[in-house]
């Protein structure tokens, strides 16, 4: 076989090497990998060490690209460049967590360093990969922009959306690829698997790729333990949460529809390729082996195509968030082949061969196909199940009395009316009225300082509980913590009802809002303040979920930026998730988002901020302020 000629390649943004890996098989020279993460630097330097992909005299640079020295790679030779900027400003995940800002956020900026980079090297060819998402964020405008920088250079542009099971990968992931070239026009390679493959070579499964690596001996595990770990065992193969809703026919549902990730719960199919591979998931975050658990580190590397000797560093959290920020070296070498055969060699004879004129993938159709087919798979599961019946409901009207006290904001222990307590901690006096399909709570806290009544209306609860549909709270209250004490309320009184975990579950994800529960509110604190305004603001479904102008929203509460943010993170202390640029990045400067009108119950649920905050106290007529910067 005919050795290849080495092509001297730069790569920018590395991460742990997937798209290097993929090119170096196919004969790139990787001369350097920039990369700002170090954790991820040194898996790059450890395969180069090795021998594993790289060569020894690879050179590793763990630096931000803003102030990488191109100047020694100009003039070398350099015949192309690799690599994708950071994706979260345009990706999935950063739309439900707080939307997308593509270029306006520093990182969606990062791709004018790869130009930068370009116009000094000067490669006849680059490769440019993102997330699928990209091309149509914001209305396509960030897209139109990185197209016109790169075309601006002088390259020549081709882009697409590329499933990569279509290419031997055993996990279905949609990658955008671009390549932009001087020496030629490029082709994207027709798929090697799949339907739209020429062969009609079958899509690489699950078991497949990890087949060797699985012990027969091995039993099938009873679940992860936690608030919805037992559940997975009953996760037909192919499915998710969604198996446990009322719209895939479960006759206990413990789920709205739409209310959690797609991937909580996700157990593979283990005769087909698998969902996206997660670069941070969660306990209850799947891929899921079919028995249950996790995978380990190696099947997660042959499920992205990593080879078994390629050593990623670090303890099983951050070696599993390198393997799922990869680009599969699989699909990375298809392209990397491709690019060498068209543009760089001018072969006639290509190893994969180019698309039609007349192509048109069909990936996005299977994908709509394999969604009615395991909504087929739950109902039918679903029919044989034995419904166990709730407690009984009299139907006629009732009253409990009881009380709570709470230790802090997540233990709290239930008494009898008017039982004494041996510590100084709140207690709230609960009246629970059922009325046909209607619930009314009235909570009091007792020695409370306010006399004013505040309120709460929830309805649309008959699509997940049974036998109800409404629900009031009429609740005298002083302060943030009492408002968190009467939603544990309105939460534990809608639980006890129906199989539900928590009040997210029956309310659904926020982005979804509107699905079916609906809540309205008015909280009446102790003193009118720029707190219990904002409160009131974000009371109602109507109001969670949108982004609003910081600016204007002080306006309209009749408070400085100062007392908005101040307010703020008091809401955020007692689980209120409101995001700002602050603690959500991706947000953006000079707006913000509330989830919910209500808090997050579950100390499980993340609202405490990944940004460190820098507070000055402020001393005004009102007293200290922290205003944080």
């Amino acid at each position: 076989m005919k050795e290849l000629r080495p092509i001297p390649t730069l790569s920018l943004f590395s991460g742990a090497g997937g798209l290097d890996l993929g090119f170096a098989q196919a004969g790139f020279d990787i001369r350097a990998c920039v990369e700002i993460e170090p954790a991820y630097a040194k898996t790059l330097k450890k395969n180069a060490d090795g021998g594993h992909g790289f060569k020894s005299d690879t050179q590793i640079f763990c630096q931000d690209i803003r102030e990488f020295d191109v100047e020694p790679f100009v003039d070398v030779g350099i015949e192309c460049v690799i690599g994708g900027p950071p994706c979260q400003t345009f990706s999935a995940a950063g739309r439900r967590s707080g939307g997308v800002i593509g270029v306006d956020d520093a990182r969606g900026q990062l791709f004018r360093s790869y130009c930068r980079i370009l116009e000094r090297v000067q490669p006849k060819v680059f490769v440019f990969e993102n997330v699928y998402g990209l091309p149509g964020a914001n209305g396509g405008g960030p897209w139109k922009e990185i197209v016109t920088a790169f075309a601006d250079l002088g390259y020549e542009l081709r882009a697409e959306v590329v499933d990569t099971a279509d290419y031997g990968v055993p996990q279905h992931r949609e990658r955008l690829i671009m390549v932009g070239s001087k020496v030629g026009n490029f082709v994207f390679p027709t798929p090697t698997h799949g339907p739209d493959s020429n062969e009609k070579s079958p899509l690489v499964s699950v078991e497949q790729a990890i087949a060797d690596l699985q012990d027969i001996e091995e039993p099938y595990h009873n679940g992860l333990g936690g608030m919805y770990g037992h559940l997975l065992p009953e996760v037909p193969e192919g499915l998710n949460y969604a198996y446990f809703t009322a719209e895939m026919g479960h006759p206990e549902p413990v789920f709205a529809w739409r209310s959690k990730f797609h991937d909580l719960l996700y157990k593979v199919k283990r005769d087909e390729p698998c969902r996206t591979i997660k670069a941070q998931p969660g306990k209850f975050t799947g891929p899921f082996h079919w028995k249950n658990r996790h995978f380990s580190v190696a099947e997660l590397k042959r499920l992205q195509t990593f080879p078994d000797n390629y050593e990623i560093v670090g303890g099983y959290g951050k070696v599993v968030e390198q393997i799922g920020n990869s680009v599969p070296p699989r699909v990375a070498n298809v392209i990397a082949t491709s690019v060498r055969e068209q543009l760089l060699e001018n072969l006639k004879r290509l190893t994969y061969s180019c698309r039609p004129l007349e192509f048109q993938s069909t990936f996005r159709q299977r994908q709509r196909e394999r969604s009615a087919k395991f909504k087929t798979i739950a109902k039918l599961a679903n029919a044989g199940r034995a419904v166990r019946p709730l407690a009984a409901r009299s139907g006629k009207r009732s009253i409990e009395k009881f009380s709570y006290n709470p230790a802090n904001l997540f233990d709290r222990t239930r008494l009898a009316r008017g039982a004494k307590v041996k510590f100084d901690q709140p207690i709230y006096d609960v009246v629970s009225i059922e009325d046909g399909s209607h619930i009314e709570l009235q909570v009091t806290k007792q020695n409370a300082v306010s006399g004013k009544t505040s309120s709460v209306s929830i309805t649309g609860l008959a699509k997940y509980l049974p036998g109800w549909d409404t629900c009031t709270v009429l609740a005298e209250v002083d302060d943030l913590r009492d408002v968190f004490a009467v939603w544990n309320v309105v939460e534990d009184a809608l639980i006890v009802r129906s199989r539900f975990f928590t009040l997210i579950d029956i309310y659904g994800h926020y982005a979804n809002k509107g699905d079916a529960v609906d809540i309205t509110g008015e909280w009446r604190l102790i003193e009118t303040s720029a707190v219990n305004a904002l409160l009131n603001k974000f009371a109602s479904t109507s109001a969670c979920g949108e982004f609003v102008d910081c600016e204007q929203l002080s306006s309209e509460i009749g408070v400085d930026t100062i007392h908005l943010h101040n307010a703020i993170s008091e809401l955020r202390a007692f689980r209120f998730d409101v995001r700002t640029s602050l603690t959500h990045p991706i947000i953006g400067e000079g707006r913000m988002l509330c989830t919910y009108p209500f808090p997050l119950l579950s100390p499980r649920a993340l609202v405490e901020s990944r940004v460190k905050f820098v507070r000055e106290v402020e001393q005004t007529s009102e007293g200290p302020v922290f205003a944080i910067g």
